[in-house]
């Protein structure tokens, strides 16, 4: 029996699921690794530790999938896109990896702009200028680490790394490239002119590979350390959001991919680039060849209600303590018990500032309407009816950019809650379908695997055979009506306030 091997790196763990061709899972590990801050909002991560997570998840899987019978003919990764490492000549990591979530270049990006102009980035790039993406990390090193920039052969993003450890060869693919701010979006190639007006060198940039090209075989040495009984095709995989975009099926116009964890990001592919004047949503390359993505992602969203487990629900927690059950389950069933609309609570759900769609770091988070009369059941239900208009803001971007939207597969931790789901649908006025598998991004990596070593002829006859699609959720009419009333108050709320908390935040804090 033929299998596909996917592994996402992610920003906490890596994640090796092995699946047969019709995407039922055979075997799946995980290995967290941690994130360093040796300063304030510096975020690094050791390349050494995705190696060690790598090898024992991945190693474990594969034992697992040979125990039933499963022969694994190739594999591909994904992983967190933006972060760095510096490879010198001889192949090994000069410095830890300055991770997405590091704002050390917010000077750097500020002098980017300086040159170019925030427009003509998002212009040529399909991106916002942030301090994010990793010209303005090679900005910073070049800048603060001279040597390390200088001594540097190459510049390569996570899953790249392990790709070249793997087979030795140093590439990247468009929808990594393009999250560097060094990409051409219409081009889907390296903008020599952007490199060299940020005084930063195309020569140090790995060579663009389609996402699913076969880039090399394992090297015998990592055959034996992963117990395979063969080597194995590696195929070049991609970014994690464009490989969650695949694993969901979110290939075809009009399908939209939600996905909330602890963030919220929206996605659509196009068969063209498209740019939004006001710069609210991104566009970048796909691991579809001919394709682009289009994004929307948010600042915590599914924290939030992390957040109000943590600090609110103790009563919830200690009761799934004792029964020995999530103590979401619980959160989910109190909030059930609520009506619609939270007894008048609407939630401003920007509690680490504002990316998609306001892009405002100064934005602050609140929970309006309290009175004595509510619980910690109405402020669960608030919380997740405020994420589900700030979705709704980016669906009627989307919208008010001619992209209609016909069906939304909802992923990621949130797709498991009935309630969030029914709530979505009924705030967005769409059916809202759920996946077998809402974790799409390893899947999606084992379908380039799939399609690089020629099991399927195509990216939509390998949806059709590796997603299955389980259960589905439609708008509550009555639901809809009162909602509708909800979205308008905090489309009203926001634009009231945004720049009063902006003059705050901003000026006097």
């Amino acid at each position: 029996m033929e299998a596909l091997l996917g592994v996402d790196l992610g920003t906490t763990n890596c994640k090796a699921i092995v699946y047969d061709v019709n995407g039922n899972k055979v075997a799946e590990s995980q290995v967290e690794y941690p994130t360093h801050h040796p300063k304030p909002l510096w975020a690094e991560q050791d390349p050494q530790d995705w190696l060690n997570a790598f090898f024992l998840s991945t190693r474990t899987v594969i034992k697992e999938a040979y125990k039933k019978g499963y022969e694994i003919i190739g594999m591909a990764l994904t992983g967190q896109r933006e972060g760095v490492v510096p490879i010198s000549k001889g192949g090994k990591p000069l410095d830890r990896c300055i991770i997405w979530m590091d704002e050390r270049s917010i000077p750097q990006t500020e002098k980017i702009g300086s040159i170019i102009g925030v427009d003509e980035i998002y212009r040529r790039t399909g991106l916002r200028l942030a301090p994010m993406f990793t010209a303005t990390k090679l900005l910073w090193l070049k800048e603060n680490k001279p040597k390390v920039y200088e001594e540097a052969n190459v510049f390569l993003q996570p899953k790249e790394l392990i790709n070249f450890i793997l087979t030795g060869r140093a590439c990247t693919d468009p929808s990594l490239a393009s999250r560097t701010l060094l990409f051409n979006i219409h081009k889907l190639d390296w903008d020599t002119e952007v490199a060299s007006s940020c005084g930063l060198s195309i020569d140090k940039l790995p060579e663009i590979v389609p996402s699913h090209e076969i880039i090399g075989y394992i090297r015998e040495d990592f055959v034996k350390k992963l117990e395979l009984k063969k080597s194995i095709p590696i195929v070049n995989g991609g970014g994690d959001r464009p490989c969650e975009a695949l694993g969901a099926g979110v290939i075809e116009h009009g399908i939209v991919g939600e996905t909330t964890g602890t963030t919220t990001n929206i996605k659509m592919s196009t068969n063209k680039v498209v740019l939004d004047p006001k710069k609210r949503i991104l566009c970048s390359g796909h691991v579809i060849s001919g394709l682009r993505l289009l994004e929307a992602g948010t600042t915590p969203t599914g924290a939030i209600l992390r957040w109000f487990r943590d600090n609110i629900a103790l009563k919830e927690v200690e009761e799934a303590r004792r029964k020995g059950i999530d103590p979401y389950d619980i959160i989910s069933k109190e909030a059930e018990k609520v009506d619609p609309g939270s007894s008048g609570l609407i939630l401003l759900p920007f509690f680490m500032g504002a990316n998609a769609p306001r892009w405002n770091p100064y934005l602050r988070g609140a929970i309006l309407g309290l009175t004595l009369g509510h619980t910690r059941a109405h402020i669960a239900r608030c919380i997740m009816e405020g994420v589900a208009y700030l979705c709704r803001e980016i669906f009627d971007i989307f919208n008010e950019l001619g992209l209609e939207i016909d069906k939304v597969v909802l992923l990621g931790g949130a797709a498991r809650s009935p309630l969030w789901s029914t709530i979505k649908a009924s705030v967005w006025r769409r059916r809202v379908i759920i996946p077998k598998e809402t974790d799409a991004a390893p899947l999606g990596a084992a379908i380039l695997a799939g399609l690089g070593t020629g099991v399927f002829n195509s990216a939509e006859e390998a949806v059709k055979n590796m997603i299955i699609y389980v259960s589905h959720y439609d708008p509550i009419n009555e639901w809809s009506k009162l909602y509708e009333r909800y979205y308008n108050a905090y489309l009203k709320i926001m634009n009231t306030l945004e720049d009063l908390l902006t003059e705050i935040y901003k000026r006097e804090l």
